[in-house]
């Protein structure tokens, strides 16, 4: 008799159990994360944007043009072809599509992103509206000649794209930008530099600032990390999606943590 569940077993019984807490609203007495899921993060209708920044997605995964690049998930140079790259650092569908329902709910003006997801979570994150503001920032310099033919096709707002380390590139990008109405975190292979990258954007928050962490379970570190922010004394109310989470600063709403299907 098998006395230990298999290691998927245990991690669907783990996704059932976080289906069932607050699923629909469910058990939510906070009329602002009550709208929120209902509104925004189970809501499922497809936007006429999602189809164009799809297609863009189509067409550079037929692009066999061969890049040397860093591989971050084996830590060294590797060639490969320019759709081999986006199939897998590009963002999935789904969350762009949460990116998009999250701007478009906020009305974010001003956007900054750390991780370009290959231009194609930008498109999500700036096409709701025209007269946005978006900086980008990326490290990778091959993943930016990437977003930069993904914007030229298809973006519906000028993106300030800047390429470097974080470090150097953000503290100008902050004072750029003045007050933040929306930051996307995509730096699952910043693990070291994370605390000071959300640390230094802390400085430029005002009460409807909204974070956006990729991967927040990637990684032990990256739990850790997530732990941390989720502890921070600016930080209100936090949203765990288990391979996103949300992060309000709102003075008005009580401090609460919540997990949430996605």
């Amino acid at each position: 008799m098998q006395i230990i569940p298999k290691a998927n077993t245990l991690r669907k019984s783990v996704l059932l159990y976080r289906g069932i807490r607050y699923r629909g609203g469910y058990g939510v007495h906070s009329p602002f994360v009550f709208n929120l899921i209902k509104k925004v993060i189970e809501e499922r209708c497809s936007y006429y944007s999602f189809y164009d920044i799809e297609l863009v997605r189509k067409q550079l995964l037929f692009r066999d043009a061969v890049i040397t690049c860093p591989d971050r998930k084996k830590g060294k140079m590797r060639s490969r072809t320019i759709g081999e790259i986006v199939e897998c650092e590009a963002i999935k569908p789904k969350h762009g599509a949460l990116l998009f329902r999250l701007t478009n709910y906020f009305k974010s003006k001003n956007i900054l992103q750390l991780g370009t997801s290959m231009g194609l979570s930008t498109l999500y994150l700036t096409s709701y509206a025209s007269g946005l503001r978006c900086i980008a920032l990326e490290n990778v310099p091959e993943f930016a000649d990437i977003a930069r033919i993904v914007f030229d096709k298809a973006a519906r707002n000028p993106v300030d794209l800047r390429t470097g380390s974080y470090k150097d590139l953000l503290p100008q990008a902050l004072e750029d930008i003045k007050e933040v109405d929306f930051v996307f975190f995509n730096t699952l292979y910043e693990q070291q530099n994370n605390v000071w990258l959300f640390n230094e954007c802390i400085k430029h928050i005002h009460d409807g600032s909204v974070f956006v962490f990729e991967g927040i379970k990637a990684s032990r570190r990256m739990r850790e990390f997530w732990k941390e922010i989720c502890a921070h004394p600016e930080v209100t109310v936090t949203i765990d999606l288990y391979s996103m989470g949300i992060v309000f600063f709102n003075r008005k709403l009580h401090k609460r943590d919540y997990i949430v299907y996605f």
